[in-house]
């Protein structure tokens, strides 16, 4: 069996690499946009030979269930509070609901393991999904405008779950020896040109299609972005492996300044660095220590 030192450019004791393998590295980077359309569109594809692995399918899992959740609602609504058919009722609907987290944890694990370990670095966008699915609602003076329209595209960002998707790249990058590059989010990379960087401001959610005036490039607006946002995301600075960089401890003296001998003479506990005297009993007398006691205490 090949050892992992045969194919990776180092790695840790405990197996964990800290450097891309070769078939990583010459896939290079791969930018991510996330969406609802599709739940990923990728700047390359994800299988080599297959464009359309390109553009991964949001499998809409809420959706999906979303005729069995409404019926075992509505039950739990018709049922009496604090009775048992309530309960039961509740219960149905708690593993309806933990079947939809289940499928679209498992989407999701599968996507971000093939990014993990098909790329050196995969670079995403920093969203801000609690601005994103803000209600549009508005206030009783200033009243927001296509509310329930708002509310059904809010469920379809909350179902594609953008955050948990970053979390678990987050960590798999660590675990499989890639790095996670990080795109400023005000950077508009649907408006701009992926090949000469010219910008169309007027570009809007319903336009699906990019049209550069310049360069003529026609492309699909999410394809255009993940190419933008693999050009444009700032990878992370270089970091030592884990246990070998230094630290300091609780009274900031340095953990590893040349090494573990020197480190374990750098830090010293607040002692009295005087000459060793005798130890004083535990239980001392007070009227003792103390001159103007001891004058008092002497007897007439």
């Amino acid at each position: 069996m090949k050892s992992w030192g045969n194919n990776r450019a180092g790695q840790l004791g405990d197996g964990t690499p800290t450097a891309p393998t070769r078939r990583q590295a010459a896939a290079g980077t791969v930018g991510v946009d996330l969406g609802v359309k599709y739940l990923a569109v990728l700047s390359l594809p994800l299988i080599t030979g297959n464009p359309d692995s390109a553009f991964v399918e949001n499998p809409r899992h809420l959706r999906t269930a979303e005729k069995r959740l409404r019926k075992a609602q509505q039950a739990l609504a018709r049922t009496q509070k604090r009775s048992a058919r309530r309960h039961r009722a509740g219960q149905r609907v708690g593993r309806l609901h933990h079947a939809v987290a289940e499928r679209r944890a498992t989407a999701l694990h599968r996507v971000t393991k093939q990014l993990a370990t098909g790329f050196a670095t995969i670079a995403i966008e920093d969203l801000s999904v609690a601005g994103m699915t803000a209600s549009a609602r508005g206030t009783v003076e200033a009243p927001g405008r296509k509310v329930r329209q708002k509310a059904g595209l809010n469920r379809s960002i909350l179902d594609a779950a953008p955050g948990e998707f970053r979390r678990q790249l987050a960590y798999k990058t660590l675990w499989y020896g890639s790095a996670l590059a990080v795109l400023d989010r005000w950077y508009p990379s649907s408006k701009t040109c992926s090949n000469r960087g010219w910008q169309n401001p007027r570009l809007t959610l319903s336009d699906r299609m990019f049209h550069c005036d310049t360069c003529r490039l026609v492309i699909d607006r999410d394809l255009n972005a993940a190419r933008n946002i693999a050009q444009h995301a700032v990878p992370p600075a270089p970091q030592l492996a884990p246990g070998t960089e230094e630290s300091q401890n609780a009274r900031r003296a340095p953990v590893r300044p040349d090494g573990h001998q020197a480190a374990r003479h750098a830090a010293k506990k607040r002692e009295d660095t005087g000459p060793p005297g005798p130890v004083p009993s535990q239980r001392s007398n007070p009227l003792a220590s103390n001159p103007q006691h001891q004058e008092q205490a002497q007897p007439f």
